[in-house]
């Protein structure tokens, strides 16, 4: 049972980092127009927030497992869309537009199912949520080294949008490896049913699942404190390096970059998974900071290229186990008939930091100059973390919560 969740999560996740790459290189060559891409990216980043709140609440209404097999097969039915449109009629603007955000619009729920549907594996295969936690976000690791290097290999042979029918066949594949799970894991927590209309229902769902967000103070403090975060590091790696690094015409350097981040991922998850248990939570979380920002801070600086890389190992060695102790605490400290609905909420907020601080960190590079905007985003990052390592909240990670207060919620 743990493999087959691990390799759904794995092909999922392979899927959509073949199409990241695919997709905005069919967009240029249908378009001939680069802005095309970005409008794309851009019309269907509301939409996408939009599922990432009310897919929580399907989620929890309907069971991890279903809502889970359910996002990946419609996931992939608007990924074929692109190559059959692209071969019966060809692929225009408001094709890229509708059919991209269909996509946008199942993949964060899906995403956010099979993050719920964790701790139910866990428990049901008899091995600890850090462990499965720990596993999961080495796979994400290699996935995403693996990903896009395989489409980019597969974008120099093929049409990008016959690249995309793998992309397809990865959701495929997993909706159909998580449907072969017990059907008794991650079933609809049952609740009191409500009377009114389903729009009142829905409304009472969403506004439920902020209050258990809310009134748990541990998981709403790390919530901002991963939002913050991601408003830091998501454009300084997606925007800062990659400028610097052409600006001093090493542009193969930025793959580099992100490859040893991933690799100190790999390693740092891999950790965690075999040991992490072990350790207090106050203990990891700190050791998390306090790595993270080392590496952080030597990327920021914008150091000669050798060290820019170790700086990036060290990074992603330190973050590698933050989303396993991150869900490890949630599952704790949430009641189940409320897990979707805060994870959806939390995936909402943290997809919202990255395009806001590359906008944000876009502003300063013009006004300020790219090194001093580095600087900024460094010493941003550090007092993210002293305040984080300070808050009274998150000094007793490893309190037991409220059993009663939690099932209330």
């Amino acid at each position: 049972m743990l493999i087959r969740y691990l390799l759904s999560h794995g092909l999922s996740l392979l899927g959509n980092s073949i199409a990241a790459i695919a997709l905005p290189w069919l967009v240029l060559i249908r378009t001939g127009d680069a802005a095309v891409a970005g409008m794309v990216a851009a019309v269907s980043a509301l939409p996408m927030l939009l599922a990432a709140v009310t897919g929580g609440v399907i989620i929890d209404r309907f069971g991890r497992r279903r809502s889970s097999v359910g996002a990946d097969i419609a996931s992939a039915a608007a990924v074929a869309a692109l190559p059959l449109v692209d071969q019966l009629s060809g692929l225009t603007v408001a094709w890229f537009v509708v059919l991209g955000v269909a996509g946008a619009i199942f993949d964060v729920p899906g995403m956010t199912a099979r993050e719920a549907l964790a701790p139910d594996v866990a428990a049901a295969a008899g091995v600890s949520i850090e462990r499965l936690g720990g596993l999961r976000e080495g796979i994400s690791g290699v996935v995403l080294i693996a990903g896009p290097a395989a489409a980019g290999a597969a974008i120099s042979l093929l049409d990008p949008a016959t690249v995309l029918w793998a992309t397809a066949g990865c959701s495929a594949l997993a909706a159909l490896t998580t449907a072969t799970l017990p059907a008794g894991v991650g079933a609809a927590a049952k609740t009191e049913r409500e009377s009114g209309s389903r729009r009142r229902r829905a409304l009472n769902d969403l506004v439920h699942g902020f209050n258990a967000l809310r009134g748990d103070r541990v998981i709403a403090t790390l919530t901002l404190v991963s939002t913050g975060s991601l408003f830091i590091i998501g454009p300084l790696q997606n925007l800062v390096l990659p400028v610097h690094l052409v600006a001093i015409d090493s542009p193969g350097g930025f793959g580099l970059v992100v490859a040893f981040m991933a690799l100190g991922g790999i390693a740092g998850s891999s950790v965690y998974a075999a040991v992490g248990a072990r350790f207090p939570r106050r203990t990891l979380f700190v050791f998390v900071q306090i790595t993270t920002a080392v590496g952080t801070v030597g990327m920021a600086l914008l150091l000669p290229t050798p060290l820019l890389l170790a700086a990036a190992a060290v990074a992603g060695f330190g973050a590698g186990p933050l989303p396993a102790l991150l869900l490890v605490l949630v599952t704790e400290r949430i009641a189940e008939q409320a897990r979707g609905r805060v994870m959806g909420l939390q995936n909402a907020v943290t997809i919202s930091a990255v395009p806001l601080g590359t906008l944000a960190s876009g502003l300063l590079i013009e006004g300020i100059g790219l090194r001093p905007t580095g600087a900024l985003l460094g010493a941003a990052w550090v007092l993210v973390a002293v305040v984080t390592l300070l808050l009274p909240t998150l000094r007793d990670l490893d309190a037991e919560p409220d059993v009663a207060v939690a099932q209330e919620r």
